[in-house]
């Protein structure tokens, strides 16, 4: 179903765009500490983090107190 495999992609983030989120509050050196700590939820594909837009959002709003 091709309509699932766009919803998952369009899911699928990458570190430029989580530090993007927080309007330059983060650092990307603050945020592979981040990921080394398991305090954000990420995933390595290769060489790279990826992210679900979704699950970094909900963090997002969790530290905001949203």
């Amino acid at each position: 179903n091709l309509k699932g495999v766009n919803a998952m992609n369009n899911d699928v983030i990458y570190s430029e765009e989580v530090l993007a989120m927080f309007d330059g509050k983060l650092t990307y050196r603050v945020l592979l500490n981040m990921i080394r700590e398991k305090k954000i939820p990420a995933m390595k594909a290769g060489r790279r983090y990826i992210f679900s837009r979704q699950v970094v959002e909900r963090w997002r709003d969790k530290q905001l107190g949203l």
